[in-house]
């Protein structure tokens, strides 16, 4: 049977150029979910944007948003788009977003690394790899939350020569995330790589972004762009 997003590409393919349809094979065949990136409580959404845009460089797929303080707001100008081929992990609705958004974690196998210039630990190069790892990311003043230092299975720092102990937080996550997704994609690509079902459902998400009116066009060819699913046509 067809998924949901299986049915919407479908749809939507006529719509699509071969080149758009070329670049997203591209893109996905350099995805991956074996590492993800968690951002908590960034103050300046530009930051949390620029970083967005790294993640789409190094093809990490997954950011996770904890906003119980401060809330992301989309920035174009910085993010070039690029949240709009990320999935995001938004936990506003919760009671507990920080715990939630551990749990998530932790349920998809994820072990936890906080990033801390001030705890020992790993640095970037040899913090391990071999499982899913969740990179986490704290405000650009105070770092990462005691609450998630707990939590953490690795803490990781990028190694500094100079008087300052730290970067600003979209340069540190661009080294960092260069140096793990290089090291990840030496791994098997069975595990690193997305699979055909994960492959079909961004096609789905991609197409919606990119064809202009898509949920119209949907609509009057009788599939709901919420489901997917075909439905009967308003007269």
């Amino acid at each position: 049977m067809k998924s949901d997003s299986d049915i919407r590409y479908e749809t939507l393919l006529p719509f699509l150029s071969e080149e758009r349809i070329q670049r997203f094979d591209a893109v996905l065949k350099g995805r991956t979910r074996h590492l993800s990136v968690v951002l908590e409580n960034i103050y300046q959404s530009r930051n949390a944007s620029a970083v967005m845009r790294s993640c789409d460089g190094m093809g990490i797929q997954d950011v996770h948003l904890i906003e119980n303080i401060n809330p992301w707001v989309y920035n174009r100008g910085v993010s070039k788009g690029t949240p709009s081929w990320l999935t995001l992990h938004r936990y506003r609705q919760q009671p507990d977003p920080t715990e939630t958004c551990i749990q998530n974690l932790r349920d998809r196998g994820y072990r936890i690394a906080v990033t801390s210039p001030h705890v020992d630990g790993f640095n970037v190069d040899d913090v391990p790899i071999e499982e899913p790892l969740a990179l986490v990311m704290g405000t650009e003043w105070k770092g990462v939350s005691d609450r998630l230092l707990q939590q953490a299975d690795y803490h990781v720092a990028i190694p500094m020569h100079g008087f300052a102990e730290s970067l600003n937080i979209s340069v540190a996550a661009a080294i960092a995330l260069y140096e793990l997704s290089k090291r990840c994609r030496e791994l098997p690509e069975h595990t690193w790589g997305l699979s055909e079902t994960e492959k079909n459902t961004l096609r789905g998400d991609w197409a919606m972004h990119t064809v202009r009116k898509s949920e119209l066009i949907l609509k009057r060819l009788g599939v709901s762009p919420e489901t997917g699913r075909p439905h009967s046509l308003k007269k």
